[in-house]
């Protein structure tokens, strides 16, 4: 074969068929078209905002102080919280704080030892109390239980018992019956497990005065129904000699006769199985406490360990399980914690 011969390109931007063929545009076009189409596309797009100059600046301040309503909420729950949180420290610092929660209302359980408390007869043989801290006022009361055992009582900010029952961390009776029947406490704060400084100033400021304020407050004087101190003592029929100083006694209850101190520790002793009467009326005698308050102290002690008073204060020393729970009692009697007596009556075995 022959060669062929091939024209020559033509130059680049010449005026050829190439040239003017709408397929394959020349480069000049081609960057002219192209130049020409881009306004039209950026339009379509977000024009951006003009350059004010602030940028090189810095950011803008607020002078309002007013974030965004989220942000603004979050401050202001941050503010309560810290408010909410002062006000309760200072609650804290001025408010005691309680050794016990506040019970809202009497447990079935205190209701059973209450009950047991009020329907059985114990004897409160002394009150003491101490006032050396005004702020914190307490009384110690010594108590003759059912079984004549002498127990004592301290009514303080968590009030205790030196009864087995209440050294093993429970609510004893002798507590309920010293808050309801001595001391008197409003309802809301006997079954209370402890009191704060405050409480134990009202619940002192509202009891019963002791027997030492109320003999302080008579004094020598005789009121209306003591009458003359003259005559025979009816125990030891001799007669008063009031100049000499000695200690005397008088019925409050109805006739108003007198009779020695000593001489009535000795007719309350012979008595049993009820309260002391009158020596004269035979009226159930009401004494301020002095009468019977050494009466713990000539007690003997039992196994136990505690002393008994049983026989000088008319009991017969038995322990009655007749308000006990059933189950505690069964208990105990098979655990040889139980026994009867000739009558059929459970007693403690020790």
């Amino acid at each position: 074969m022959g060669v062929q011969d091939v024209p020559a390109a033509p130059a680049y931007g010449s005026h050829s068929a190439y040239a003017s063929s709408s397929a394959y545009p020349s480069q000049p076009y081609a960057l002219d078209t192209y130049a020409t189409r881009m306004p039209a596309q950026s339009g379509s797009r977000k024009r951006k905002a003009p350059d004010t100059g602030l940028s090189n600046r810095g950011a803008v301040i607020d002078l309002t102080q007013e974030g965004s309503p989220k942000k603004r909420r979050s401050h202001d729950l941050v503010v309560d919280e810290d408010l909410k949180s002062k006000k309760k420290g200072k609650r804290s610092q001025d408010e005691e704080r309680r050794l016990r929660r506040w019970r809202k209302h009497a447990p079935t359980s205190y209701l059973e030892i209450r009950d047991r408390a009020l329907t059985q007869r114990m004897f409160a043989l002394d009150r003491q109390r101490d006032t050396s801290n005004p702020m914190h006022p307490t009384e110690t009361v010594t108590l003759a239980g059912t079984t004549g055992n002498v127990y004592n009582i301290t009514i303080d900010k968590v009030p205790s018992c030196d009864c087995p029952h209440a050294r093993k961390g429970n609510q004893c009776k002798h507590i309920a019956y010293v808050l309801s029947r001595v001391l008197r406490v409003s309802a809301e704060l006997e079954y209370q497990l402890a009191f704060t400084s405050s409480e134990l100033k009202l619940i002192f400021a509202k009891a019963p005065p002791l027997p030492s304020e109320t003999a302080e407050a008579d004094g020598d004087k005789q009121d209306g129904n003591r009458k003359p101190l003259e005559g025979e003592c009816p125990i030891c029929c001799v007669d008063f000699e009031p100049e000499s100083g000695e200690a005397t006694l008088y019925c409050k209850a109805a006739c108003g006769n007198n009779i020695h101190r000593e001489c009535f520790r000795q007719w309350a002793a012979t008595k049993k199985g009820g309260s002391v009467p009158c020596p004269f009326c035979r009226s159930p005698w009401q004494d301020d406490g002095n009468d019977v308050k050494q009466v713990a102290r000539t007690g003997a002690k039992n196994a136990e360990g505690y002393v008994n008073v049983a026989s000088q204060l008319g009991l017969n020393g038995r322990r009655d399980y007749s308000s006990y729970h059933s189950y505690w009692v069964r208990q105990q009697a098979m655990r040889g914690g139980l026994d009867w007596d000739e009558d059929g009556v459970m007693m403690h075995g020790s």
